[in-house]
């Protein structure tokens, strides 16, 4: 095909004219910095030159005022503009100061134009934003501190040795029910609860010191072999956590006045300690909420690069991409099924602490965890469960119910599909 023949009508929000030569400015923006005694200068990128079309345009014919008068009509409006360039296809520009309008008595039936343009662009503000994640940690850390201030009470000083074994044997009981139920999600916070078991003796005693404790505890927590995992590991931690501080192997004794001393005392010391076990998992859990994988943000651009045909490669064609690492990331639903247990743990520990510090710590946390998942949430898609009519590909799939036959790789990640080429006549989750 010729040149001439991929050539289109000018034309300006739908008004046609012709053009005898047009001109178009690209490259990009820069600023050479040049400094005293140095040889060589820096030239900064700025990004992109602004695009600006120049024509010489007419319109000819017996019609041409009723032309030039529908052109002048169209050039005089405010606004950005659709322009038909004849070798760039469709633009979004503004007129670009005066327009030159001429005729002439030995051109009869023409009227000129010297017509110039310059891209219209986009107007965009900066947006400002809290970073949720961090602030989480800072109150998570905050939550620490006051979970190590608050067992300082514990103490066992004077109290007659069977008052003692009875609290170490209380802690242990405690610290037997964290690696049951753990036992089957994370060996490696099992052996930990384990280990603590046979050190319970020597951490809680005096002269020990209760910080001691408090930084075991934080350790096994976090001796987990899935707290580095993607985010359906995550996913089942934080789910454990907030159920073991809720269990009732945990519950807080009542301290009755009929209770003897010595009993008084036991229960009080046991609750302390098992206070310090349940904040600690809640402080875990908010903390493991910060580490999950951020949605990625597609943006108009790299939305449009991703639609249209699907770009077929292969390992010997040059062409070839590089396999990109797909991220686990997690669901809309798997987002509110945490924020909702995380909000039932910390509901329900509100209403069992005793000490105005860490109740206040436990309250933060809970606006930081709610503000957090609330801005993963507007990142991340909402899904819905569909069901193929047949066995068919998810590349077919994707065309189909999306338009984006790049897609099937989503299709085939969030369901755990066998093979992309046979998918089964069964529900899926798929984005709204």
């Amino acid at each position: 095909m010729a040149w001439k023949d991929r050539l289109v009508d000018a034309s300006f929000r739908g008004v046609p004219f012709k053009t005898e030569d047009e001109s178009l400015t690209a490259g990009r923006r820069v600023e050479t910095h040049e400094f005293v005694n140095r040889d060589k200068p820096y030239t900064e990128d700025l990004g992109k030159a602004t695009s600006r079309p120049k024509f010489s345009g007419y319109v000819i014919g017996d019609d041409c005022y009723e032309q030039r008068d529908r052109l002048i009509e169209a050039l005089n409006k405010p606004g950005p503009g659709t322009l038909v360039h004849p070798a760039y296809g469709e633009m979004s520009v503004c007129v670009d100061g005066e327009i030159n309008v001429s005729t002439s008595s030995s051109e009869g039936r023409m009227v000129r134009f010297e017509l110039r343009f310059v891209e219209a662009g986009e107007l965009t503000y900066p947006t400002s934003g809290t970073a949720t994640a961090n602030t989480l940690v800072s109150s998570c850390s905050a939550l620490d501190d006051c979970i190590s201030d608050n067992f300082e009470k514990f103490g066992m000083d004077g109290m007659p040795d069977f008052v003692q074994n009875g609290v170490i044997d209380d802690a242990t009981s405690m610290l037997g029910y964290v690696s049951d139920k753990m036992a089957m999600v994370d060996s490696g916070i099992s052996a930990a609860a384990r280990l603590m078991q046979g050190d319970i003796s020597v951490l809680l005693p005096p002269p020990s010191s209760g910080k001691g404790f408090v930084d075991q505890l934080q350790a096994m927590w976090r001796s987990g072999n899935r707290l580095s995992g993607n985010a359906s590991d995550l996913f089942t931690m934080i789910k454990n956590f907030s159920g073991i501080s809720m269990g009732s192997d945990l519950a807080p004794r009542g301290v009755w006045k009929t209770d003897s001393k010595t009993t008084q005392s036991q229960k009080q010391q046991s609750n302390y300690v098992a206070s310090a076990v349940r904040t600690t998992a809640i402080s875990e859990a908010a903390y493991a909420v910060t580490t999950l994988p951020a949605p990625v943000v597609t943006t108009s651009e790299q939305s449009q690069q991703s639609t249209g045909w699907p770009s077929v490669t292969h390992p010997e064609l040059n062409n070839a991409p590089d396999e990109a690492t797909v991220v686990d990331v997690p669901t809309w639903d798997d987002l509110v099924d945490i924020r909702d247990t995380l909000n039932t743990a910390i509901d329900k520990e509100l209403s069992r602490t005793t000490d105005d510090r860490l109740f206040l710590a436990l309250r933060r946390v809970k606006s930081d965890l709610n503000n957090d998942i609330k801005h993963r949430l507007i990142q991340t898609q909402k899904t819905v469960i569909r069901t193929p009519d047949e066995v068919t590909p998810a590349l077919v799939l994707a065309a189909t119910w999306f338009d984006n036959a790049s897609r099937e790789s989503d299709i085939v990640r969030r369901n755990a599909v066998a093979h992309p080429g046979f998918v089964p006549v069964a529900p899926l989750r798929v984005p709204v």
